[in-house]
């Protein structure tokens, strides 16, 4: 069998909320294929500063992150497309303008004001680990630095003006419609993807992922194999060639089992 890379989202894919976490037996199944001779790479809309270290201890082989604006392989930036920083100045202005919190995100770590307060309840529920925020920063430097953004508006006034400030970017609203993430309209999971497979010259057939949510689209149309989850969105279910069981059931190790063991 020739080599095979495959991607896998975290939320809802690799991540169980209702569990809190990845599962050994997900972890186990991972880590069989690599022994194989195998890539593993998570693909997720989160910047590095947003994996935690539950996810960092299975040894993946790489990283798409920030929506594919930072490609990580070996521990080592492959790519890092940076936001316009005049565009994200401005952005940041018109926040400020209505005090809508916001946290800029580097292929590093992340920094927002302390008092963020809506940010910082939101993210102690995702798998995140604190250590990788920074409040005492110069926002001029870190602007330079930024691959995505995210904000939280409070209330339906917010979040109309905060998309009217987007002109320049594309943006994720979350299923709260209060936190949203903020990135270039050229790139994608995708066009992470595609920097993975040129770097490392491996064929778009012998790629694989596993995704459920809305940022997966671009993803699922790019590999030459896309799982659905069980738990995915129809949007995701419809462009999938296999549909595996739920994450609840440990769909990602189940699918893997049947992949490269039987």
């Amino acid at each position: 069998m020739s080599r095979k890379i495959i991607f896998f989202d975290i939320d809802g894919t690799l991540f169980c909320p209702e569990l809190g976490r990845i599962t050994d037996e997900v972890k186990n199944a991972i880590k069989s294929v690599q022994k194989q001779g195998h890539l593993c790479f998570v693909a997720s809309g989160r910047p590095y500063g947003f994996i935690a270290e539950n996810v960092k201890e299975i040894g993946f082989d790489g990283y798409v992150l920030a929506n594919g604006a930072n490609v990580k392989y070996h521990n080592k930036d492959l790519t890092a497309r940076y936001l316009n920083p005049e565009k994200v100045k401005e952005l940041t202005e018109c926040l400020k303008s209505k005090n809508i919190e916001y946290i800029l995100q580097t292929s590093t770590l992340c920094y927002l004001n302390q008092s963020n307060q809506c940010l910082l309840d939101f993210y102690s529920h995702c798998n995140i680990d604190f250590h990788n925020l920074c409040y005492q920063y110069d926002e001029e430097d870190i602007i330079k630095r930024t691959v995505k953004m995210e904000a939280w508006t409070k209330n339906q006034e917010e979040l109309d003006y905060a998309i009217s400030c987007f002109q320049s970017f594309s943006y994720e609203l979350h299923p709260d419609h209060h936190s949203l993430e903020i990135y270039s309209n050229e790139v994608s999971k995708a066009t992470g993807i595609l920097d993975v497979l040129h770097e490392l010259n491996i064929d778009v057939n012998d790629s694989y992922c596993f995704g459920d949510g809305p940022n997966d689209v671009e993803m699922f149309e790019t590999v030459g194999h896309p799982i659905a989850m069980g738990n995915a969105i129809e949007d995701i279910k419809k462009r999938a060639e296999i549909i595996c069981p739920s994450v609840q059931e440990n769909g990602v190790a189940i699918q893997l089992e049947k992949m490269f063991n039987e």
